[in-house]
C-alpha cells in the first residue's frame, strides 16, 4: 500500500489542497510559514494521531464559515486485494471501492459544530467511484440483507455459487449479475462505521504504512523527543512485526481474565444476586509500546538529550540506516514512511551531504518512502523535478502545489538560488540516472580509471538524457547553444541511438562526440557472479549469451518479488546493480569478463576530448 496523494480541506492554512507523492523520496520546498510542516503533521494525524492531535484551532482561518475539517490519503493498493480478517479477503477493484483514479481513498473528517467536536464528529469514509444502483452501498449492508438479495438473484443462470457466510463473496456475486458496461457510477462517500465496511476499515488501518514524523525543533525536556521519537519507533516497529503473536496472547489473557471475572461474579451471586446482576467483566487491552522504554546511554554518563543538536540529528540518521537495512532482512513487505522536518538542521555542510545521500539511498528501497521539508539547495539537487513539491500562495491566500514541471524547476531554482553550473568546457550525456551511477562509480572506485581522468576532481557533469535531477534539468537547458564539448555515451540495444550517434559524428563539428557501448546495456558490464551474490540467486543456467541479455528484465522474475509492480521491481534491480554492485568492481573483475579494454578506452577518449586532442571517428561499429 503506497501513499500517492494527500488532500486537505479547511485544515490550518489549506482551504482546498491536493498534492501527489513520489513512491521514493519527496522534498517539500516553500517560503517560511507557507505550510510545509503542516503537511507532515496532517499525515501524522491521519496515520497515528499521537504526536499531533486535531483540535478546533486547526480550522482554516481563511474559511470563516467552515466547521468541517477533512484529511484524505490516496493509496496504490496494487491488485486491490486487502485482508479483512485472517482468512477472508476482498478486492477493492472488484467491489468498486477505488476512486476515479483507481486509488484507494480514505477520508477522515472532524465536525466542530458549536465550537467543539461531538462524540460522532469524527468519521471515516471510503471515497469510491461506486455504482449508482446501490443506495446505501452494499458494503454497508448487513449480511442478512445481502443473503436475501443474493437469493432473489440465484434463479439467474449467470449467478455464481458462493459461500453465503462471507459477505464479500455475496457482494461480488450481486455485482456480477446486476452490473454491466452501461452501468453508471459516481464518486460516493461510504461511511465506514457500519457492518462489513467497519471490518474493511479496521483491516485497511492495519495495512497502512507505518508513519514516523521527526521534527526539527528541540524540545527542552529530560527526554528529548528528537531522540526519543526514533527510539520509540524501534519498539513500535518490533511490536508490529509480532502483531499476530501479541494478538493471540492478548486474546488468551482476555479470555482467562474474563473467565476468572465470571467465576467471581457467580460466587458473588451466591451472596447477593441483585448486586451480581449489574456486574460484568470488562477487559481493556492497552497498547504495548508504552510498556517498553528504549534508551541509548554513553559510557561517560552524558545523556543524549544533553549532547549537541547536531550529534542528536546524526543519531537519528544512524537509526534510519540501521532500521532500513534491518527491515529488508526481517520483513521485505513492511512499508515505512519517514517524514523529516529540515534534516539539515544543526549540521555541518559535510554532514548535510551525507544525510541527503543516505536518505536518497533509503528511499530507493521499494518499501520505504521519504518525505522531507528543506530550505537548502543541496537536497533539491539530488532529486528529480517530479520528486520536488513546490508550495506557493496565490493572491487569494490559497496555498497550492506547482504541478507544471518547467514552472516548478524555475520556481525551486529561484527559491533556493540554484544556478546553472559548468566549471569545465566538457559535459557527458548518458541515457538515464542509472548510467550516471555506473559511470561515476567506476571512475571513482577503480584507481586505474581515476588516474586517467577524475570526473569529480575536474568537475565534469554527467547528465542523463531521460529524467535526471533538478540541477541536471537546469544544466541541460543551459548547455544548449553553447560551445561546451558534449560527449554522448549510449547503449547498444536501440538502433535509433546508434543512428543518432552516427549523425553527431558525421558532422564532425568539434563540439559533439559520441560512441555506442559494445554490449547491450551498462548492466552487461557487471560479472554474473557479483550479481548472484548481491541478489542471492543462481544464474548459472543463463550463462550462455549472458553479456548480451537484458539482465534486469531477467532478474525481475527471480528476485525482489516483494515489490508487487514488475516495472518498479525492475527499476529497483537496476538501481542496485548500478549502485551498490558497481562500487565493488575492480580492474580484475572487468578483465575477467573481457570488458576492461573497452571501458579503459572510454575514459581515455574523455581525457583526450577534455584536452582537445581527440580525433573523432565518423562511424559506429
Amino acid at each position: 500500500m503506497v501513499l500517492k496523494k494527500l488532500k486537505l480541506k479547511n485544515f490550518r492554512g489549506y482551504r482546498d489542497f491536493e498534492v501527489s507523492f513520489d513512491d521514493a523520496i519527496n522534498v517539500i520546498i516553500g517560503r517560511n510559514d507557507i505550510g510545509k510542516s503542516t503537511l507532515l503533521e496532517a499525515l501524522e494525524i491521519f496515520f497515528n494521531s499521537e504526536k499531533v492531535k486535531m483540535d478546533i484551532s486547526d480550522l482554516c482561518v481563511f474559511s470563516e464559515d467552515a466547521t468541517l475539517i477533512e484529511i484524505s490519503c490516496c493509496f496504490d493498493v496494487g491488485d486491490g486485494t486487502v485482508l479483512i480478517d485472517s482468512t477472508c479477503t476482498t478486492n477493492c477493484r472488484d467491489e468498486y471501492l477505488l476512486n476515479e483514479e483507481g486509488l484507494l481513498e480514505i477520508k477522515k473528517t472532524w465536525n466542530y459544530t458549536n465550537g467543539s467536536i461531538t462524540k460522532t464528529g469524527q468519521k471515516d469514509y471510503l471515497v469510491a467511484n461506486y455504482p449508482v444502483n446501490y443506495d446505501p452501498p452494499l458494503v454497508t449492508e448487513k449480511i442478512q440483507t445481502l443473503r436475501r438479495k443474493y437469493d432473489e438473484l440465484s434463479t439467474n443462470s449467470d449467478c455464481p455459487q458462493v459461500n453465503r457466510s462471507i459477505a464479500s463473496e455475496l457482494r461480488r456475486a450481486i455485482y456480477t449479475v446486476e452490473l454491466n458496461q452501461s452501468s453508471e457510477y459516481r464518486l460516493t462517500d461510504i461511511e465506514m462505521t457500519k457492518e462489513d465496511a467497519k471490518n474493511i476499515r479496521d483491516s485497511l488501518h492495519k495495512q497502512f504504512p507505518s508513519y514516523y514524523i521527526f521534527e526539527s525543533d528541540r524540545k527542552n525536556t529530560d527526554k528529548d523527543n528528537e531522540i526519543q521519537d526514533p527510539l520509540k519507533a524501534v519498539t513500535k516497529t518490533v511490536l508490529s512485526e509480532m502483531a499476530n503473536e501479541i494478538e493471540r496472547m492478548q486474546q488468551q489473557v482476555k479470555e482467562r481474565v474474563e473467565e476468572i471475572g465470571r467465576r467471581t461474579i457467580a460466587k458473588l451471586a451466591e451472596l447477593n444476586e441483585d448486586i451480581a446482576e449489574d456486574i460484568r467483566p470488562v477487559v481493556t487491552v492497552k497498547p504495548l509500546d508504552s510498556a517498553f522504554n528504549f534508551e541509548l546511554q554513553s559510557d561517560n554518563g552524558i545523556p543524549l538529550n544533553k549532547r549537541g543538536s547536531g550529534v542528536r540529528r546524526l543519531i537519528l540518521l544512524s537509526y534510519f540506516r540501521a532500521e532500513a537495512e534491518r527491515s529488508i532482512v526481517t520483513d521485505p513487505n513492511t512499508r515505512l514512511i519517514y517524514a523529516i522536518e529540515e534534516p539539515e538542521t544543526s549540521q555541518h555542510p559535510d554532514f548535510q551531504r551525507m544525510i541527503f545521500d543516505t536518505l536518497n539511498n533509503i528511499s530507493q528501497m521499494p518499501t520505504h518512502q521519504i518525505i522531507v521539508t528543506s530550505h537548502t539547495p543541496e537536497i533539491a539537487k539530488l532529486v528529480t523535478p517530479e520528486q520536488l513539491i513546490l508550495l506557493r500562495r496565490d493572491e487569494n491566500q490559497r496555498v497550492g502545489a506547482v504541478t507544471d514541471i518547467q514552472e516548478k524547476i524555475r520556481g525551486v531554482s529561484k527559491e533556493l538560488g540554484i544556478l546553472p553550473y559548468a566549471s569545465t568546457k566538457t559535459v557527458i550525456f548518458v541515457e538515464g540516472s542509472n548510467d550516471v551511477n555506473f559511470l561515476i562509480n567506476l571512475n571513482q572506485n577503480i584507481p586505474e580509471l581515476k588516474s586517467i581522468i577524475d570526473l569529480k576532481e575536474e568537475e565534469i557533469p554527467v547528465i542523463p538524457l531521460r529524467g535526471g535531477t533538478l540541477v541536471e534539468w537546469i544544466n541541460r537547458d543551459y548547455f544548449t547553444g553553447t560551445n561546451l564539448r558534449q560527449i554522448y555515451i549510449v547503449d547498444n540495444d536501440v538502433q535509433t541511438y546508434k543512428d543518432r550517434i552516427n549523425q553527431i559524428n558525421s558532422k564532425n563539428d568539434g563540439i559533439r562526440y559520441g560512441w555506442v557501448t559494445r554490449r547491450s546495456e551498462m548492466e552487461n558490464y557487471i560479472p554474473r557472479e557479483m550479481i548472484e551474490t548481491e541478489f542471492n540467486v543462481s544464474l548459472e543456467q543463463y550463462e550462455e549469451g549472458w553479456y548480451e541479455r537484458d539482465v534486469p528484465q531477467l532478474l525481475k522474475d527471480l528476485c525482489m518479488l516483494n515489490v508487487d509492480d514488475p516495472g518498479k521491481r525492475e527499476m529497483a534491480i537496476k538501481q542496485r546493480m548500478n549502485g551498490s554492485i558497481t562500487k565493488k568492481l575492480c580492474k580484475a573483475d572487468l578483465e575477467r569478463i573481457d570488458a576492461w579494454e573497452e571501458i579503459e578506452i572510454w575514459f581515455k577518449k574523455i581525457r583526450s576530448i577534455v584536452d582537445g586532442t581527440y580525433v573523432q571517428s565518423v562511424s559506429v561499429q
